[in-house]
């Protein structure tokens, strides 16, 4: 893979920087059901397309092109619309690149891209930063502000560089760099930071204790059955209670809103009889 010849350039750098944030404003606020995040991509480079195309056909017929069904994740996914740009340029300059490349190119990548996007950014990345957010403000420390607002600012610069680098290295980046597959060890990775990071906020945050106790004949102190517990593996319930909470979510289909009712019913129920 080799970089783009700057001496070859019609874009400037903040030219591309530009189309990366109208995309990072765009990409989900006029997404339809028809041609889903097509106009969102096409508004973002409607400025370098009128530089790239002078003639108000060609400009016209690049924004119909770039304005067909496409719908990937906005983060990761942005290197395949960087891709298509520096495309149009290799198109602007007389290099023969048909419409059927452009669209065959941007529809073959902008699934595996979503679905690494979607593992990486929205799956890991944002659970962790909202995780670490959740326990400033669980302890009243301010910096849960800021730990909040840290996943939209990384993922921008994420994102910024993703749609430099499809622009810079042209169409043969993607493939290049799944065929490689640094992507799977990237997700891979990431996975396990996350598990780590849930596994320890769980246990730090989700309290679960047993309050019943009873009496043996010829005792004169209550066993506590928390007591009992805590001395085989101290916080077992609440991995248990974690345990159940994923198999609930995976077997119904991750329905939260009825999952948080029956943990507010239950935990009502449990503590009026004194049970919890």
């Amino acid at each position: 893979m080799t970089e783009k010849d700057s001496s070859k350039q019609l874009l400037t750098k903040q030219d591309v920087n530009k189309a990366w944030t109208k995309w990072w404003l765009y990409a989900e606020v006029s997404s339809n059901d028809v041609v889903f995040q097509g106009i969102p991509h096409m508004l973002s480079i409607m400025d370098p397309l009128r530089k790239l195309y002078p003639d108000d056909e060609d400009y016209k017929d690049a924004l119909s092109r770039n304005s067909q069904f496409y719908n990937t994740e906005g983060t990761i996914g942005a290197v395949v619309n960087g891709m298509t740009l520096s495309m149009e340029e290799e198109r602007a300059m007389g290099e023969n690149v048909p419409d059927e490349v452009i669209y065959s190119i941007r529809t073959a990548l902008m699934g595996p891209m979503a679905g690494i996007g979607d593992s990486l950014i929205w799956g890991t990345s944002k659970a962790i930063a909202l995780s670490i957010a959740t326990t400033f403000a669980l302890a009243g420390n301010v910096l849960a502000v800021p730990a909040a607002l840290l996943f939209p600012l990384v993922t921008y610069f994420i994102g910024r560089w993703m749609y430099g680098l499809g622009y810079d290295l042209g169409r043969g980046a993607v493939m290049n760099m799944l065929k490689s597959g640094i992507m799977d060890k990237i997700i891979t990775a990431s996975g396990i930071l996350g598990l780590m990071v849930m596994g320890a906020l769980s246990a730090e945050n989700v309290g679960l204790e047993l309050m019943v106790e009873f009496t043996l004949a010829n005792t004169a102190d209550p066993i506590s059955i928390q007591g009992m517990l805590d001395s085989v593996a101290p916080g077992l319930l609440p991995l248990g209670i974690i345990g159940l909470v994923y198999l609930y979510l995976k077997k119904n289909n991750n329905k939260y809103g009825t999952l948080i009712l029956l943990i507010i019913v239950l935990a009502l129920v449990c503590s009026f009889f004194g049970i919890m």
